[in-house]
């Protein structure tokens, strides 16, 4: 037994003290102890840790530690002070001055006397624990740039593939199609390639190159920069496909809690009170205020939004309520937020001899809870479009308005035109109806959008002469379109509803297409049906899709029989089938399924896939009467760096992490499936989140037996497409339990240091003289040492048999007898006769 007493020697680091009376004193004296008590000190020197405040990651920074008098010394310098938040008002002037000199170290308690500091060498982080009204309030979310990293330079391609053979009597058609998605980093920039490969017996092979660009992150202006192929957003005009170059807000930049639209919530605390914020019942932010005027700018979106009931419950238990109109388009920014595109170049995918150069600029700005406001300008030379317009959330929903007015002249044609656009959303709690999006847009008949004005100048210039020009172009003229979802009562279901109405200039037909449908389950049967109409030039269609779903069990992995019924007036289909998933880590798909189609004939189908360590398969057969199919395809994607390639079952990669740990092989990452460390110790883990605290964690389970990870958890804030590199120690070697005694028959004292023959430190001695160490050779000479004193020591050799298929995938447990450094015990008798017949024992290892 061992009673420790701790107390606090410095405001900094706790001291502790063991009670040597409750050890064992053998050996000759007492056991010197020294070295575990006192101050916890760090070792003088440079560290660069994570840094928290108050429980919560904000950065990580270099650390500076000295020591004084005995005392450790954790120095906090300028970069600490902008990185936590602390307000420099509440640091004197003098204190901030000193913080700026290299020469000076200053503790936490002297720059700010109600705060503390601890610092974790195994976990390599800081805690600075410092009071809320201290620091500038941050956003939740917030990852400081400080943190993000570009990664490693290298290079990956992503792809997916798919063949498809069909034969139908006597006629057979092969064909192929590859998707692939390239991109090299060398630091902050960023290359990238998108393409499609297609192939069939008819007409060959053709690659289409849809994008190659360059970028790179502007993080001062919390920006993108993209030179090359890409496309506009289509938030404010149409979006178009162009090569040039676009500096644009890069929106993932923000903390979670500013992007997209949410409300600030203001109020007044008449005592520290607690406020808590409920959306549609469900309580989605708490915190608490001192005395005063509060604001609540960090609300997390959510969807088209829900009007906020907000409580406030100060000290003595009062409470007073108010609600905050909370509904949401697209346009909508939150106050104070702003967002711009700048893009110059020329117009790509056009179906045109000449590809026109465009220039487009767009501003969106958050004025109040209740405006946006929002313009923009785009020209091709001859053609030009204005917007202007603004977004409103109010109490009765949320709206947007905007008119676009357009000029075309290029020789003798000339048009104007101009473009009114209207949306409303909204939650109505009452009912819980969702009103998602209702829209309506008129367009004059000279208005020109972007792609009518291109093509019409062609038109021009290749039909010197034509009359009805315009004719040859469908040119818009009104659209309204519906979006609409209405949970029924309690074990009803949901009904829903959506749709558009469009008609044009110069066409003298209206298409009209709507679906309604509703869902609901009974026990663990799921059911739909819904009824699809479509008015078209010459006719109208209707087709009704009824379908079901029910578990086989209540299993990880039990099969779901789907069946699917649709009607129309040519006919009924009807299908059945059944899927799931096998393997130890869902690795395995299945699905098969049977159909009768509307002349009453029958077909089957059988499809599989399967992820590999390295990638993705999938195979498939279809087959009725008179024909059959066959298909299969690969997908994944492989990265290389400076150490070699990295193989994944995963595709279509942005974000990425590389994970390395030495001899791990077999190992697997937490939290994606089939993703486990290659022979060379190495893992690819995709689709992180940019410019957020990303978790990635290596389970043991898989481990080979000889080899420990040192650390199994570790954090990344990557830029987008960034390649993290994230290297994980590993020690490798037998693993053996010892039990050590002295000749004389006693134990080894509890807390003995025990290290090898160069000095190196393995371990201590446990409770009954237990020692663990890990090996990596199979001799080894350690020495105990208990005391400064030359008989406070005594040393053992072990000489462990080569690994071979027969040696134990486990401990290794051996019996020794630690001999006096000062003497050979054996040779003067000190050693006892009981356990020099151990000794002697045939197939006891010797020590």
């Amino acid at each position: 037994m061992i009673c420790v007493s701790i107390f606090i020697k410095s405001p900094l680091l706790a001291a502790v003290k063991f009670n040597p009376d409750f050890l064992n004193r053998m050996a000759g004296g007492d056991i010197d102890i020294s070295r575990f008590n006192g101050e916890y000190r760090i070792l003088p020197g440079k560290y660069f840790p994570d840094v928290y405040v108050n429980g919560r990651l904000i950065g990580r920074s270099n650390i500076n530690v000295t020591e004084k008098a005995g005392h450790s010394r954790i120095c906090i310098n300028q970069e600490i002070i902008t990185l936590s938040g602390i307000k420099t008002s509440v640091i004197s002037p003098e204190i901030m001055e000193r913080l700026t000199e290299p020469s000076q170290c200053m503790t936490l308690k002297e720059v700010l006397p109600d705060g503390s500091v601890v610092m974790n060498l195994s976990a390599m982080r800081i805690d600075l624990s410092i009071p809320q009204a201290h620091l500038n309030q941050l956003a939740r979310g917030y990852v400081p740039p400080s943190m993000w990293t570009y990664g490693v330079n290298g290079l990956f391609a992503s792809y997916n593939t798919s063949y498809f053979e069909q034969h139908n009597g006597n006629n057979v058609s092969r064909s192929f199609y590859g998707d692939l998605r390239s991109g090299l980093n060398l630091g902050p920039w960023l290359l990238r390639h998108a393409g499609t490969l297609h192939w069939n017996q008819t007409a060959g092979r053709r690659y289409n190159r849809f994008s190659t660009n360059v970028q790179r992150d502007i993080v001062l202006l919390n920006s993108r920069l993209l030179m090359g192929d890409s496309s506009t957003s289509g938030e404010i005009f149409d979006s178009f496909s162009f090569r040039g170059v676009q500096l644009a807000t890069a929106e993932l930049m923000l903390p979670d809690s500013l992007r997209g639209y949410a409300p600030v919530v203001r109020g007044i605390a008449k005592t520290n009170a607690k406020i808590t914020i409920k959306q549609r019942g469900n309580v989605i932010y708490e915190t608490t205020v001192p005395p005063g005027e509060f604001s609540i700018h960090d609300l997390y979106p959510s969807g088209y939004g829900g009007d906020l009931d907000v409580t406030v419950t100060e000290a003595d238990g009062t409470r007073s309520s108010f609600s905050v109109p909370f509904s949401s388009v697209t346009q909508l920014l939150r106050p104070g937020m702003k967002n711009y595109s700048l893009v110059a170049g020329q117009l790509r995918n056009l179906n045109l001899k000449d590809q026109p150069l465009v220039v487009q600029a767009t501003y969106k700005q958050g004025i109040s809870n209740l405006l946006t406001a929002y313009t923009g300008l785009t020209s091709t030379g001859n053609w030009s479009s204005g917007v202007i317009g603004s977004a409103l959330g109010t109490p009765v929903g949320a709206f947007s308005f905007d008119i676009s007015g357009t000029e075309f002249k290029y020789k003798e044609e000339s048009r104007h035109g101009v473009s009114t656009k209207a949306s409303y959303s909204k939650l109505l709690t009452s009912t819980n109806s969702n009103i998602s999006l209702a829209a309506y847009r008129f367009s004059s008949p000279g208005y020109l959008d972007i792609y009518n004005a291109v093509y019409l100048q062609d038109l021009i210039e290749n039909n010197p002469g034509g009359n009805n020009l315009l004719r040859r172009l469908n040119r818009p003229k009104n659209r309204i379109s519906l979006t609409l979802s209405q949970p029924l009562s309690e074990n009803m279901g949901q009904v829903y509803l959506s749709g558009f109405r469009e008609n044009y200039w110069n066409k003298g037909y209206t298409n009209t297409q709507f679906q309604i449908g509703y869902n609901n389950h009974y026990g663990f049967l799921s059911y739909g049906l819904s009824i699809n109409k479509t008015f078209s030039q010459v006719d109208s269609e209707t087709q009704y899709l009824l379908n079901f779903s029910l578990p086989l069990g209540t299993g990880r992995q039990s099969a779901n029989i789907n069946s699917y019924t649709t009607l129309e007036k040519k006919g009924s289909t009807s299908q059945l089938g059944v899927s799931g998933q096998a393997g130890e880590r869902n690795q395995m798909g299945y699905n098969a399924s049977a159909s009768k189609n509307k002349n009453k004939n029958y077909s089957g189908s059988l499809n599989g896939n399967y992820i590999s360590s390295g990638t993705t398969m999938n195979a498939g057969y279809s087959g009725g009467k008179g024909y059959y199919g066959l298909s299969g395809g690969l997908s994944g994607s492989i990265v290389g760096i400076s150490d070699g390639l990295i193989l994944s079952p995963y595709s279509n990669l942005s974000t990425m992490a590389v994970v390395s740990a030495q001899h791990a092989a077999g190992a697997t990452i937490e939290g994606y499936s089939g993703v486990s460390l290659d022979k060379n110790g190495m893992a690819l883990v995709p689709y992180l989140n940019p410019y957020r605290i990303n978790q990635i964690a290596i389970s043991p389970k898989g481990l080979p037996w000889n080899v420990e990870l040192q650390n199994t958890s570790q954090q990344v804030a990557p830029h987008q497409g960034a390649i993290v590199r994230i290297d994980y120690p590993t020690q490798r070697g037998r693993m053996v339990l010892i039990r050590a005694e002295l000749p004389d028959g006693n134990a080894l004292p509890f807390g003995a240091a025990v290290r090898k023959a160069n000095g190196e430190h393995v371990g201590v001695v446990a409770q009954g003289g237990q020692i663990y160490v890990r090996l990596k050779e199979d001799d080894a000479s350690l020495s105990v040492r208990w005391g400064s004193k030359s008989e406070m020591g005594c040393n053992f050799t072990i000489e462990l048999e080569s690994p071979s298929l027969s040696t134990p995938k486990t401990f290794t447990r051996l019996h020794r007898i630690c001999l006096p450094l000062a003497s050979d015990a054996l040779t003067h008798g000190a050693v006892k006769p009981a356990l020099m017949a151990h000794l002697k024992t045939p197939g006891q290892p010797k020590g």
